[in-house]
């Protein structure tokens, strides 16, 4: 197997910390790279830490996208086709919020409100956020609680204002018009009962990318199923790395 790097890029208010179920596996495959959201001042920051990350970044390159991470990953591939050799989305969404041609996203007065909520009281809003990302029957096996664990111990923490600009920058982002433009393989991931990204939003990227997007939906999952299922998450990204790449 060739040297590779897997870059990964998180969702919105994450850490680096929320993957440790999965990296120690990639880390056997792969060098394994996060990138870090926290200190943003200003939206063109997630393009050009994403730039800046991908273009220093040596040899095969794959990039993980969760969430917010999955916005940003799809535009890079259709900017540097050639430096991307493979991308992998998890609870993935080309357009956050909703609009008449998208029905599957937030209704952008719902981000308005948390960033009031987010001003008001930001542990608060997060511990919301947190437990939103997990399906009932997850919470019944203390996911939500092993999660806000993981971030109150291994979090360092982002500012409120770095915290707005994430969510501004799902208000703003819309990268459906570079899907069809997008000629990498495409694994994407998504939990049947997501409810912070609808599986839809990932139906959509794959009908739009074509033959070379796969999608996997993974049953009882909600929106963080590398957390709570990841030795299924580890196995199908592995197999997708082998079979669509390292071995071609």
């Amino acid at each position: 197997m060739k040297q590779s790097t897997i870059i990964i890029f998180p969702g919105w208010g994450m850490e680096k910390a929320a993957f440790h179920p999965i990296i120690k596996s990639l880390s056997t495959i792969c060098n394994v790279l996060c990138i870090d959201w926290r200190g943003v001042k200003k939206l063109s920051d997630f393009k050009e830490r994403a730039i800046q990350m991908l273009t220093s970044t040596q040899g095969t390159v794959y990039l993980i996208g969760w969430s917010l991470g999955s916005l940003i990953t799809l535009e890079l591939a259709s900017l540097y086709p050639k430096k991307v050799d493979g991308l992998i989305l998890i609870g993935g969404t080309s357009r956050f919020t909703n609009d008449v041609h998208n029905i599957f996203g937030w209704e952008q007065r719902i981000v308005e409100r948390m960033k009031k909520q987010l001003q008001r009281n930001k542990e608060k809003t997060l511990t919301a956020f947190y437990n939103a990302m997990f399906t009932k029957s997850e919470k019944e096996e203390e996911f939500h609680h092993q999660f806000i664990e993981v971030a109150q111990r291994d979090y360092q923490g982002d500012s409120t204002y770095s915290l707005l600009k994430g969510l501004d920058y799902l208000l703003q982002k819309d990268v459906r018009m570079h899907l069809n433009q997008i000629q990498t393989p495409c694994l994407l991931i998504h939990g049947r009962d997501d409810q912070i990204c609808l599986p839809e939003s990932s139906s959509f990227i794959a009908e739009r990318i074509g033959g070379k997007a796969q999608l996997r939906i993974l049953e009882k999952a909600g929106h963080i199923p590398f957390f709570t299922k990841p030795q299924q998450c580890t196995q199908l990204i592995e197999k997708f790395l082998e079979k669509e790449l390292i071995y071609d």
